[in-house]
């Protein structure tokens, strides 16, 4: 949690820069769900990845790493025992966009705007309640703005939730 809180700051604060490389976009999204594998498997959660081969990005791996685990992690703890979780990737106009779907309860419309936000947890009142320090999502909205990424969430009550954001291909797909 300090960690998290001193790179949050700096992150905040201008006084971090990201380390740009070439990486394979895919190869990272197969290492984290090889990763949260034992997480799935005691929930009984079904993962699927649908996904070209292979999408090369300029980014900062570690950072969009983190970002992905995020979402994924997130997705695990807030869908049910025995559903799915999936993440779709897109390569279309130089864009390659990735997509973590739960199928959890959803969040309230209300609520929305606010995910994004330092501390902000859900209402334990309402369906999604959240467990953690509440600053996870506020990272992932700083390290993809760092990136000058599109980024969002779309939920419905009742219909799960996806998170998603955009990166800009090097290449095509190969």
């Amino acid at each position: 949690l300090v960690t998290d809180m001193s790179e949050l700051s700096k992150m905040q604060s201008g006084n971090f820069e990201i380390k740009l490389s070439h990486f394979d976009l895919i190869e990272e999204i197969e290492e984290i769900v090889l990763l949260v594998k034992h997480l799935c498997d005691e929930k009984q959660i079904t993962m699927s990845v649908s996904a070209p081969d292979y999408v090369l990005v300029s980014a900062d791996r570690v950072k969009i790493k983190q970002v992905i685990y995020n979402f994924v992690s997130n997705a695990i703890k807030h869908t049910g025992e025995k559903t799915s979780i999936d993440i779709h990737v897109t390569d279309k106009d130089g864009l390659v966009k990735v997509m973590v779907k739960d199928n959890g309860p959803g969040i309230n419309e209300e609520e929305l705007p606010y995910i994004w936000d330092r501390y902000y947890k859900i209402d334990r009142t309402h369906v999604r309640a959240q467990k953690g320090s509440g600053i996870g999502l506020n990272i992932c909205k700083e390290i993809l703005e760092l990136h000058q990424a599109k980024y969002g969430v779309i939920s419905k009550l009742n219909d799960g939730t996806t998170f998603w954001f955009e990166l800009p291909c090097v290449t095509k797909q190969l």
